[in-house]
């Protein structure tokens, strides 16, 4: 569970009046099973939970605590220091975690309906105030790329971790200064990924990628392949011709785009318009041979070089992919390295005048 769908979930049981208690990682040492950003939320009544901040014996104890602090609002931070022996039933990690356990009432409803809220853009960023206690425990700051040093109370080193987290949009740190001890992570609206053609492959991708919390678009000419029944993982379906799916399908800077339509007329018809767009990413199916032709006719047509070398052509890192399942994991698994690590030197372009790259042609 991705943490937009914790905030969802809570904003739920909060609007049921039902307490809820917040488990957040928000530091670690060394190696540890939990990473800094985790969530868990543990509900009141059933003590349901959702999400997850490591597993083992440090996430049980975790929820004995939570539901113990559920009767009233409040928060207390937890420190753990791991061993690395066998018989340490805390698990065979070395390191320390700190967990934060927060706990709501209905009264935090509007903060977790703003949480909630799809609008939230890239610079959006959650500062969980840690001490001192007698200020807000919550501030939501939708374009934190904006925050002004010279008007704020806080500390330097706590505007320059929001602006760094705004900048990136993405990440979570703890940082402290001015009396202030703060977690700031960031809660920038999920990237989107574009799926052109909605045949077999297609739907594997999106079940893949929305499991790693992209947005799901898929676009098709075809009203019965491009449906809801097929593609119940997408959060939206588009049925328009291929030559004008860029009239209703906007791309920014957050979208990755995946060709894979039913045939490379359609392709070379969608790579002409995608190479136009400010995407981060751009990647389409086929063979080495294809794939090339298809350059080849839009340079022809005054396509800069220097825009189709952007292109992800073969598409997908190379782990020797065969079948659907497969081609669709190195494609998925190539726009998390993208999301994750960029495209900067050592990273390794997948594009046809660099090496590897599996040869996806598998159609419908």
């Amino acid at each position: 569970m991705d943490n937009p769908e914790i905030f969802r979930t809570a904003a739920s049981f909060l609007e049921a009046r039902r307490s809820i208690a917040l488990v957040t990682v928000v530091a670690t040492a060394g190696s540890t099973p939990g990473k800094c950003g985790y969530k868990m939320l543990v509900g009141a009544d059933s003590g349901e939970t959702f999400g997850t901040v490591g597993g083992g014996l440090l996430e049980a104890e975790m929820i004995r605590e939570a539901r113990t602090m559920l009767a009233e609002p409040r928060s207390h931070l937890f420190h753990f220091d791991i061993g690395e022996t066998a018989d340490d039933e805390k698990g065979l990690c070395g390191g320390s975690v700190e967990f934060l356990i927060e706990t709501f009432d209905s009264e935090a409803l509007p903060l977790f309906e703003d949480l909630s809220d799809p609008v939230i853009g890239r610079a959006g960023v959650l500062v969980s105030v840690i001490a001192p206690d007698e200020l807000p425990r919550k501030i939501l700051l939708k374009d934190a790329g904006q925050i002004d040093a010279a008007g704020s109370e806080l500390a330097p080193e706590i505007i320059a971790a929001i602006r760094d987290t705004a900048a990136a949009g993405c990440g979570a740190t703890r940082v402290a200064g001015g009396g202030m001890d703060v977690f700031v992570e960031g809660v920038a609206q999920a990237p989107v990924v574009v799926i052109f053609g909605a045949g077999h492959v297609s739907g594997h991708i999106a079940k893949l990628a929305k499991s790693v919390h992209f947005r799901v678009v898929v676009c098709d000419d075809r009203s019965e392949y491009a449906n809801r029944e097929r593609f119940p993982d997408a959060d939206v379906v588009v049925v328009e011709d291929f030559g004008h799916i860029f009239d209703t399908v906007q791309i920014d800077a957050d979208c990755y785009l995946v060709i894979v339509t039913r045939g490379h007329r359609w392709d070379e018809i969608v790579l002409e318009q995608a190479v136009r767009t400010d995407a981060r990413y751009i990647g389409m199916i086929g063979s080495r041979r294809k794939t090339l032709t298809i350059l080849d006719n839009l340079k022809r047509r005054g396509t800069g070089t220097d825009v189709l070398d952007k292109v992800y052509a073969p598409i997908g890192v190379s782990i020797g992919a065969v079948t659907a399942e497969e081609i669709a994991l190195s494609i998925v698994g190539e726009l998390v390295k993208i999301r994750r690590l960029g495209d900067g030197p050592g990273i390794g372009h997948m594009a046809l005048s660099r090496a590897g790259g599996h040869v996806g042609t598998h159609r419908d």
